[in-house]
C-alpha cells in the first residue's frame, strides 16, 4: 500500500517539477521586466541629472560672466567707459543671447552732472534720463551691451519690470535674479511673453573712492545686471544632449509656483518624471524632465518573452537534466564559498572573512595563553593616484601591493583585503620569533611597501602608515581591535604619514578628551562657557596703546579651563571653527559698540582667522553685513591671517584680501617665520603689519640667531613700508632689544595681560588712551 502511494507521488512529481519551474520561471521574467522598467527609469534620471547639470553650468557660466563684468566695474573704481565696456564684454562673453547693463546711481541733486557727462561719452547732446519726472534717486542706464537699448533708461522707474529685483539688490546687499518677466524696457508689456529672466548684483565702490563718486551711505554705486532669453537658454542647453527629453520649469521662490517652459505641453506630466531643484541667486527653480514617450513603449520584451518559453521548455525536459543542475549548483556552491572568503581584486581573504578570522585567533589565542598582534595599513595618498590615473591603474597598484605584503610578512601571518586602500595583518606571537620586535616588523613593512612600483609603463612611489595593537593588552574582542588599530592609523598619519603608532592608553585617553572637548565645545556655543579678552598692542616708542587683539577664553562647567592651543585645533579638525569663527567676529563687534556707548576710546580690535574661515564663499558677504548691522567703522577692526592660507589657494584669497582691504580693514600676516615665510606674500598683498611669533621673540635676549632673524624680519617689514609687531614679550631686556631694532609695536605680559570686555573702563592703558584722546 505505501509503495504504491510512494509511487504515485513519483508519478505526479514530474508535475510538480513542471509547475515549479514554469513559476520560477514567470517570476523571472517578471522581474527582468520590472528590473527594464527600473533600468529605464534610471536612465531617465540619468538624463534629467545631465539635463539639470548643464542647465546650471549654463547659469553658472552667465552668473560668472556678470561676476567678471561686476569686477570691472569695482576695479576701475568706476570710471568705466561705454567703449572700454563694449570691448571687454565682447571678449568675455561667448554666447550673443545674454545682454549686460550698468546702471548707476545718481542722486536728484547730481542729476545735470551725470547727463552732462554722459552726453560727452555718448557724443549725444540730446541724452538725458528717462522715464521723464522729478525723483529723490535715479539709476540711469550708462553702460551697455549689446547696444540694443537704449541710454539712460531709469531702473528706478515703474515702467522698469524688474523694479522688485533693483530693491532687493539695493538694500540686501546680495545678488538676485527675477522671475520670470516680459522684456524689461518695454513700456508696453501687456501682451509681451514673460520669457526673460535677469540677474542683478550691486556695486560697491572703496571708501577712498566714495567722496568723488555717487554712492549712499552704505558706498552702494549702481548695478550691474544681465538679462537672457529662456528659450535661448533651453536651446543651448537641449542642443548638446543626444537623447530625447521633455521637460518643464518652474519658478517655485514663492507659495504658487510660476511655469513657465513646459517642451511637452502638459501631456506627460501625470506621473514617471524626475525633478530636480536648482538656486539661481535668491530664486529657487524646479526642474521637472523625462523621454519623450512613455515607459511601457520602451521596454524591450522579447528577452521577458525569452526567458519565459526558455523556462517552459526547461521544466518539459528537467527530468533529463536534474542530476547535471545538481553537480551544477554544487559547483556554484563552491564557487559562491570561495568568492566570500577571498577577495576577488587582490586574491587576499575578504573584508567579512578576515574579521572572522580575528575572532577564532582571538579564541586560540586566549585558550593557548598567546599574544595576537592587529595591524590596520593603510596607503598615503593613494586618492592622488586614483584621480591622476584613474581607478583601473588604481587598482593595478592595490594588486602590486598586496603581493608585495605577502613576501614581506612572515608565512603564517593572516592578510586581508578591508577595501579602498585599506589592509589587515593578524600575526599570533608564534610568527614573530624570526622579527626582534613589532616596532621591527612594522618600520620593515612601510620600508618595502614604499619602495618604487612599475605599473603600466609608469613609475608610482606611494607610501603607508601603520596603526597597530596587541591582544590582550587591549581589545577584548575583534570590533574592539579594529577600533583600536584605526585610532593609533589615525594618529600615525597626523604624525606625519609614512610611520606607525601602537595603541596605548595614553592614546584612548586623549582621544576620548578630544571627543570630550568636541562635544561640551558645540554646547558651549549655545551657552555661556565662551568669553573674549582682549590684549593691548603698545607702540615701543610713544608707548601708547594701538590696538587690541581679541583672545577667545574657555571656562567649562565639566573640563575646567581649556587652552586655545588645545581646542582651537580640534575645532579646525571637526569643523566647529566655522560657527566658532563666526561667533567671534559677531561678540568683537557687539562689544566694540558698548564701549563706544559708554564713551570708551578704544584701538582698533584685531581678529584672527582660521583659513576654513576665509576659504566660505560668504565671508566677505558676512563681514559686509556686521559692520552694516554694528555701524562699525571697518577703520576699527584688524583681520590677522596665517602663512598656511596663501599656500592652499592663494589667487582666490588674494581677491579676497583686497576686497577686505578696500573697505579699509587693516590686514596681518600671523606667526611670521614659522611657516613658508614667502617674501611674494608680503610685496603683492596688501598687509599692513607683519607679526613675530612669539617663539623667536622668547629667547631673543639669549639667543644670537632668533635676535638676528627678527632684526632681518623688522628691517625687510620697514623695507616694505609694513608695521612689525612683535608678540610675547615679557621682560624689559626684550623690549630694549626690540626698541633698538626698531620694532614698531609691542605685545605681551610685560604691558598687559588679555582683558575681560568688562575691564576696560578700568584698565589704565585705556584710561590713558581716552585722556590724551585719540590712537595711532
Amino acid at each position: 500500500m505505501i509503495s504504491l502511494k510512494k509511487q504515485a507521488m513519483f508519478n505526479k512529481a514530474h508535475c510538480v517539477v513542471f509547475c515549479v519551474v514554469f513559476l520560477c520561471g514567470l517570476a523571472t521574467s517578471l522581474a527582468m521586466y520590472l528590473d527594464e522598467r527600473s533600468h529605464i527609469g534610471e536612465q531617465q534620471k540619468a538624463l534629467g541629472d545631465k539635463f539639470a547639470s548643464k542647465l546650471s553650468g549654463v547659469l553658472q557660466q552667465y552668473t560668472s560672466e556678470l561676476n567678471s563684468v561686476a569686477a570691472l566695474i569695482e576695479s576701475n573704481t568706476g570710471d568705466v567707459s561705454p567703449r572700454h565696456f563694449v570691448g571687454f564684454v565682447k571678449s568675455l562673453v561667448s554666447n550673443q543671447d545674454i545682454q549686460f547693463f550698468f546702471a548707476q546711481y545718481v542722486p536728484a541733486k547730481m542729476k545735470s552732472t551725470f547727463e552732462s557727462k554722459l552726453r560727452v561719452r555718448l557724443g549725444d547732446t540730446s541724452f538725458s534720463i528717462y522715464p521723464q519726472g522729478d525723483r529723490q534717486e535715479y539709476m540711469p542706464l550708462s553702460l551697455i551691451y549689446p547696444n540694443e537699448i537704449p541710454y539712460g533708461f531709469d531702473i528706478l522707474s515703474t515702467q522698469y519690470q524688474d523694479l522688485v529685483s533693483v530693491q532687493q539688490v539695493r538694500n540686501s546687499l546680495m545678488w538676485t535674479a527675477s522671475k520670470p518677466l516680459a522684456t524689461p524696457f518695454l513700456q508696453n508689456t501687456q501682451n509681451a511673453p514673460a520669457n526673460t529672466i535677469i540677474l542683478s548684483a550691486p556695486i560697491y565702490l572703496p571708501l577712498e573712492s566714495r567722496s568723488n563718486k555717487p554712492t549712499d551711505n552704505i558706498v552702494f554705486y549702481g548695478v550691474v545686471g544681465a538679462y537672457f532669453n529662456i528659450e535661448n537658454l533651453l536651446k543651448q542647453v537641449t542642443s548638446s544632449l543626444k537623447e530625447n527629453v521633455v521637460f518643464r520649469i518652474a519658478d517655485v521662490s514663492a507659495d504658487n509656483p510660476i511655469w513657465f517652459a513646459d517642451s511637452a505641453k502638459m501631456t506627460l506630466w501625470d506621473k514617471g518624471y524626475d525633478t530636480h531643484y536648482l538656486s539661481l541667486a535668491n530664486r529657487k527653480w524646479r526642474v521637472d524632465s523625462r523621454f519623450d514617450s512613455s515607459l511601457w513603449t520602451q521596454v524591450h520584451l522579447f528577452p521577458v518573452l525569452s526567458v519565459l518559453i526558455s523556462f517552459f521548455l526547461l521544466a518539459c525536459f528537467l527530468t533529463f537534466y536534474t542530476n547535471k543542475l545538481l553537480l551544477r549548483y554544487r559547483s556554484a556552491l563552491d564557487a559562491a564559498s570561495k568568492y566570500i572568503k577571498v577577495d576577488e581584486l587582490t586574491g587576499l581573504l575578504s573584508r567579512y572573512y578576515v574579521q572572522h578570522k580575528l575572532s577564532e585567533l582571538l579564541v586560540y589565542c586566549q585558550e593557548e595563553n598567546k599574544k595576537l598582534a592587529t595591524f590596520v595599513l593603510d596607503l598615503d595618498h593613494f586618492k592622488t593616484i586614483n584621480e591622476a590615473f584613474g581607478h583601473e591603474l588604481g587598482d593595478k597598484l592595490i594588486v602590486e601591493v598586496s603581493r608585495r605584503l605577502s613576501n614581506v610578512l612572515p608565512k603564517n601571518a593572516v592578510i586581508g583585503y578591508l577595501g579602498g586602500d585599506a589592509f589587515l595583518i593578524l600575526i599570533v606571537q608564534d610568527d614573530l620569533k624570526k622579527c626582534e620586535s613589532l616596532d621591527c616588523l612594522a618600520q620593515s613593512i612601510i620600508q618595502k611597501i614604499s619602495e618604487g612600483y612599475y605599473v603600466e609603463g609608469l613609475t608610482l612611489n606611494i607610501g603607508c602608515s601603520i596603526g597597530g595593537v596587541v591582544y590582550p593588552e587591549f581589545g577584548p574582542d575583534a570590533t574592539t581591535l579594529i577600533k583600536y588599530a584605526d585610532m593609533a592609523l589615525y594618529h600615525a598619519k597626523t604624525s606625519g604619514r609614512s610611520t606607525y603608532r601602537f595603541y596605548d592608553v595614553e592614546m584612548g585617553g586623549r582621544f576620548e578628551r578630544n571627543v570630550r572637548i568636541e562635544r561640551r565645545l558645540r554646547k558651549a556655543l549655545q551657552t555661556t562657557g565662551l568669553e573674549l579678552h582682549f590684549q593691548p598692542k603698545v607702540d615701543l616708542i610713544s608707548e601708547r596703546c594701538v590696538g587690541m587683539e581679541a583672545l577667545l577664553r574657555w571656562e567649562d562647567e565639566e573640563l575646567g579651563v581649556v587652552s586655545p592651543a588645545e581646542f582651537i585645533p580640534i575645532a579646525e579638525q571637526t569643523g566647529v571653527i566655522l560657527p566658532l569663527g563666526d561667533w567671534v567676529f559677531e561678540q568683537a563687534f557687539r562689544h566694540l559698540v558698548e564701549w563706544q556707548e559708554q564713551g570708551i576710546t578704544v584701538p582698533p580690535v584685531a581678529i584672527n582667522c582660521s583659513a576654513a574661515q576665509l576659504k566660505r564663499a560668504d565671508f566677505f558677504p558676512n563681514l559686509l553685513s556686521l559692520l552694516d548691522k554694528y555701524k562699525v567703522d571697518p577703520c576699527l577692526l584688524e583681520i590677522e591671517v596665517t602663512e598656511s592660507i596663501l599656500i592652499e589657494d592663494a589667487e582666490s584669497c588674494a581677491e579676497l584680501l583686497r576686497q577686505i582691504s578696500r573697505l579699509g580693514v587693516k590686514l596681518a600676516i600671523d606667526d611670521f617665520g614659522t611657516g613658508y615665510s614667502s617674501l611674494s606674500y608680503l610685496k603683492d598683498l596688501p598687509f599692513h603689519y607683519v607679526k613675530i611669533d612669539q617663539v623667536f621673540i622668547r629667547d631673543i635676549t639669549e639667543d644670537k640667531k632668533h635676535a638676528a632673524l627678527t632684526h632681518a624680519i623688522i628691517s625687510l617689514g620697514h623695507n616694505l613700508n609694513l608695521k612689525v609687531i612683535a608678540e610675547g614679550i615679557s621682560n624689559v631686556d626684550q623690549l630694549i632689544m626690540l626698541q633698538e631694532f626698531g620694532c614698531d609695536i609691542g605685545q605681551g605680559y610685560l604691558f598687559s595681560k588679555a582683558l575681560g570686555a568688562s575691564s576696560m573702563g578700568s584698565d589704565p592703558m585705556i584710561v590713558a588712551l581716552n585722556e590724551k584722546e585719540g590712537f595711532d
